[in-house]
């Protein structure tokens, strides 16, 4: 295991092991974690209590599109964390404004509100479009197959995947889900009551699906027609994930409501919706709110990934060329595996390895390897490196994924 090189010389009397068996003990268990334990990130590599590194391509699921503790968002973070942690939003504040205007400046956007999380701003989104739905006696939505919205119970209601809403009983009226790229069962699905369908552009926890663009123009023309809102859910493929700020800029689409977090807060926690002027009245004072949703630390962190984003040339497009290079060499070890790697799918910087099975077990030879993925399901494993990756370091993965295909053997059951 490669060791952290530049690990502070510090007594450590508490092991790994120890740590992992003091979190299980107050932690609740609702979450699966591996028996890892972090102390440090820089860039695209984490280190253990124990020093060990390993390469994060998961990136805390898609929320560090610049690496780990990339410079310009440490000092950014810690100068506010100086001057101003927290107002409450009765009052304005610079970095909140400041944040504000950047979204609105790229984007089609007139209007944002801040909140905490990607769950937050789709709460938020089912208020806005069942108000917008209101007057004409419409209040379903309509979510689609596969897609994951978040774990809140309107989220979760929307979100197309029977396991995520196993167990909490009834789920509120009003939520339906059609089939993913397929127009002619949106339509099917489609009511007079219908005031809002929601798409992830990638399905991210749905196996890294990507949208079929002429699914999306077809989508657009008809809710447009029908006087349907269009919701993007890109609070996994924003931020320059796929290549653009957003994914909806290349694929010609224009929502009327857009869902950003996870890469938008570099790390700290902040979810935004963005729509238009009009769209905004329909979140009218007192309508909705959070008390630390866009808080100042928060939105000093989301400007700083965003002005970096662009000032080393990652944005508008500049993010595509690392992406290219990854993808090429991932088509060769395909190539090397073919029994293993069936196909190689998804957008930029969020990719999902097509797998015959046995995804869980596959991620497991990526740890011991020192790689971080993840299974997203089990015929697929999803990889979220950073856009600022380095040859070297798509080199270091490309070589233990052939560690780990070579170590297989034969897929069980043979190739489908």
């Amino acid at each position: 295991m490669r060791k952290d090189e530049g690990a502070e010389q510090e007594p450590r009397p508490v092991s790994m092991k120890e740590w992992v068996s003091r979190g299980s003990q107050v932690l609740m268990g609702n979450v699966t974690r591996e028996e890892l334990v972090f102390r440090k990130g820089r860039g695209s590599w984490l280190y253990t209590v124990e020093g060990d590194a390993y390469l994060d391509f998961l990136g805390g699921v898609a929320i560090h599109v610049l690496g780990h503790c990339h410079p310009k968002v440490t000092v950014a973070v810690q100068k506010q964390a100086q001057r101003l942690l927290h107002t409450s939003n009765l009052y304005y504040h610079q970095p909140q404004i400041l944040l504000a205007e950047f979204l609105v400046r790229e984007t089609f956007a007139d209007r944002v509100f801040f909140a905490n999380s990607g769950t937050e701003v789709v709460e938020a989104a089912i208020k806005l479009a069942r108000r917008f739905g209101a007057a004409s006696g419409r209040y379903d939505l309509l979510g689609l197959e596969g897609s994951f919205h978040g774990r809140t119970l309107g989220a979760l209601s929307l979100t197309g995947q029977k396991k995520i809403r196993e167990g909490i009983g009834p789920i509120p009226e009003g939520f339906s889900w059609a089939p993913y790229n397929d127009f002619e069962g949106v339509l099917a699905k489609v009511t007079e009551r219908t005031a809002a369908i929601f798409v992830e552009p990638v399905l991210g926890e749905g196996g890294v699906i990507p949208a079929d663009p002429v699914f999306l123009k077809k989508l657009r023309t008809f809710t447009r027609d029908r006087q349907i809102l269009l919701v993007f859910d890109e609070i996994q493929t924003g931020i320059g994930r796929t290549g653009s700020l957003f994914a909806y800029q290349d694929l010609d689409v224009v929502p009327d409501v857009l869902l950003s977090a996870k890469a938008l807060g570099g790390g700290l926690p902040l979810g935004a919706l963005l729509t238009t002027e009009e769209l905004s009245t329909f979140l009218p004072p007192g309508s909705h709110g959070s008390t630390f949703g866009g808080n100042p630390l928060s939105c000093a962190a989301g400007l700083a990934v965003l002005e970096t984003l662009y000032e080393e040339g990652y944005l508008p497009s500049g993010g595509a060329r690392m992406s290219s290079v990854l993808w090429e060499e991932l088509a060769t070890l395909a190539r090397r595996h073919p029994e293993w790697l069936l196909s190689v799918r998804g957008r930029g910087m969020m990719i999902g390895l097509v797998l015959p099975g046995q995804a869980s077990e596959v991620k497991a030879r990526f740890l011991e390897v020192g790689v971080l993925v993840n299974a997203a399901s089990s015929e697929v494993i999803r990889i979220l490196p950073p856009v600022n990756l380095s040859i070297e370091e798509i080199e270091f993965f490309i070589e233990r994924a052939d560690r780990v295909f070579s170590s297989m053997g034969r897929p069980s059951g043979g190739v489908k």
